[in-house]
C-alpha cells in the first residue's frame, strides 16, 4: 500500500488493526519493523547503497511521509481516552518535529541543498518537461519547479493530517464496530467552542502576508497551519453532515457516508471543491450555531 500513490496516506491502518487484538504495545513494534523494512525496500530499489550524502537525503525525503505516518499511528494508539482534537495535534507532532529537523539539516548544508535542488528540478524537468514545452514554449522549468516544491512543502502538514485522520477512522470504526453507540458518538463529536480562533488567526495571518511581505519560512509555516486547522473543522463539518443525515435515514453509516463523499467528490467536477470548503465551513459554523441542536439533534460531548 505504502507505494500506490494516494493509497500510500492509510498504509498504516491494517498495522492498526493489529492492535485491536495483540494489544497496542505489539502494533506499535509491528509498525517500527514495517517501517524499517520500507526503509530498505526504498534503498535497495532507489539504487541508494553507496550514493553518499546525495543518496541518504533522497532517503530523508521518500520516507518523510511514511515515518510521519507510522509515528502518527504508534501516538494515535497511546492516546486513547484524550479528546479528538488532542489527538490529532499529538498524532501530527512527530511529522513537525521531523519537518523541522529536515530543514534545520539541509540548512545547514548548502551545498548538499543545491545538489539536491539541481537533481529534483532535472528529474521534474524529464517527467514534465515535454508536455509543458508544446503547452508554453520557452517556458522557465526552473522556475516551475521552485513553485511546485513551494506548493509541495505548503501542503504536507494538511496532506499528513488527512492521512491521520483517515487510517485512524478506519482503525476506531474497526475496533468499534461491535458497539451500538459507535455512530453516535462520530455524529455528536464536538470542540472546545474557543478551539475556532486557532483556524481564524491562522486563515487571518494567510491574508495578511498576501498584502505584508514576510520570511519564506514563516509564510509556508502559516499556510500549513491553516491547512491544518481546515482538515480539523473538516471533521466537525463531515460529523454535522452524518448527523443530519442520520436524523432522517437511521441505516446510514459513517464509513459509508465517507467513501460516498470521496466517490463523488472525486469523479464529479466542482463537487471536491464543495468539499474542500463546506466541510470546514460546517464545522466551524458549528462552533457559533450548534447547527446539531438546531436540526432538533441532542447530543453530549464527545470531544
Amino acid at each position: 500500500m505504502s507505494g500506490i500513490g494516494l493509497v500510500s496516506l492509510i498504509a498504516v491502518s491494517p498495522l492498526l488493526f493489529f492492535a485491536i487484538r495483540h494489544g497496542r504495545k505489539a502494533s506499535s513494534i509491528l509498525i517500527a519493523i514495517t517501517f524499517i523494512l520500507s526503509v530498505c525496500f526504498d534503498v535497495l530499489r532507489g539504487g541508494l547503497i553507496g550514493a553518499g550524502k546525495l543518496g541518504a537525503a533522497v532517503l530523508m525525503i521518500d520516507m518523510y511521509i511514511p515515518l510521519s505516518l507510522s509515528a502518527a499511528g504508534i501516538v494515535w494508539l497511546y492516546t486513547r481516552g484524550k479528546g479528538v482534537m488532542q489527538r490529532l495535534f499529538l498524532s501530527l507532532l512527530p511529522a513537525f518535529a521531523a519537518l523541522a529537523l529536515y530543514a534545520a539539516f539541509f540548512y545547514s548544508d548548502r551545498a548538499l541543498l543545491d545538489t539536491l535542488k539541481t537533481a529534483y528540478e532535472n528529474a521534474f524537468a524529464a517527467l514534465v518537461g515535454p508536455v509543458l514545452e508544446m503547452m508554453l514554449p520557452g517556458i522557465d522549468m526552473g522556475l516551475i519547479a521552485y513553485i511546485a516544491v513551494l506548493m509541495l512543502l505548503s501542503i504536507i502538514l494538511p496532506v499528513i493530517l488527512c492521512g491521520i485522520c483517515a487510517s485512524c477512522f478506519i482503525y476506531e470504526t474497526a475496533l468499534h464496530s461491535r458497539e451500538s453507540g459507535w455512530e453516535e458518538k462520530v455524529m455528536r463529536l464536538e470542540y472546545n467552542s474557543d478551539a475556532v480562533w486557532g483556524f481564524i488567526i491562522s486563515w487571518a495571518l494567510v491574508l495578511l502576508f498576501r498584502f505584508v511581505s514576510a520570511p519564506l519560512l514563516l509564510e509556508i509555516a502559516v499556510v500549513n497551519a491553516a491547512g491544518v486547522w481546515t482538515v480539523v473543522y473538516a471533521i466537525e463539518g463531515f460529523s454535522v453532515v452524518f448527523a443530519r443525515i442520520r436524523r432522517r435515514s437511521r441505516e446510514m453509516r459513517s464509513m459509508t457516508l465517507l467513501i460516498l463523499i470521496l466517490f463523488i467528490g472525486t469523479l464529479i467536477p466542482g463537487i471536491n471543491l464543495i468539499v474542500l470548503i463546506g466541510l470546514p465551513l460546517l464545522g466551524v459554523l458549528e462552533s457559533f450555531f450548534d447547527l446539531k441542536k438546531l436540526g432538533g439533534i441532542d447530543y453530549e460531548n464527545h470531544s
